[in-house]
């Protein structure tokens, strides 16, 4: 397969956000909540994640990477930026179904990363939930070491 990694583009918007949810079922935070408080607000959890998205191209647009074979987007990742501390985010990594084993994911993530060393951030997060195997896995593989562990709580109001 012919991978080629570009800038985000806005016409890229609709199909980030299926790869999105295709790629988060079962391992999404939101589907969590969902799972401990049923449909919140009227929407489900693919809703609120698609809109993550959003969130992250409107804060850093040019920081976005979308993976193409043969003009098809199969994957994408996102950055976010806080210079003044120099920490680099990854919010979302997401790879399309028929792209998945493929070593894509890690090219994203390379990809990502030469950008944010070029921005001159000193180090760079992600996070996965416990249970998503390909996270756990990946992200060790690609140098990034754990950090600590996280508990959430909630309650519905």
């Amino acid at each position: 397969m012919n991978i080629v990694i570009r800038p985000y583009q806005a016409g890229d918007l609709e199909v980030l956000r299926r790869i999105t949810v295709d790629s988060f079922d079962g391992v999404s935070f939101d589907q969590i909540v969902e799972s401990k408080f049923g449909i919140l607000n009227g929407h489900d959890w693919r809703w609120r994640k698609a809109r993550h998205i959003e969130e992250d191209l409107s804060s850093n647009p040019t920081g976005a990477f979308v993976a193409e074979a043969e003009s098809e987007i199969v994957g994408y990742i996102t950055t976010q930026l806080d210079r003044p501390s120099g920490k680099a985010r990854i919010p979302n990594l997401a790879i399309a179904a028929g792209a998945r084993g493929q070593g894509l994911g890690r090219r994203l993530l390379q990809y990502a990363l030469d950008y944010l060393r070029r921005e001159g951030m000193a180090y760079a997060m992600i996070e996965t939930m416990a249970g998503n195997e390909v996270g756990e896995h990946l992200y060790p593989a690609c140098g990034f070491v754990e950090i600590g562990r996280q508990i959430h709580f909630g309650i519905q109001l």
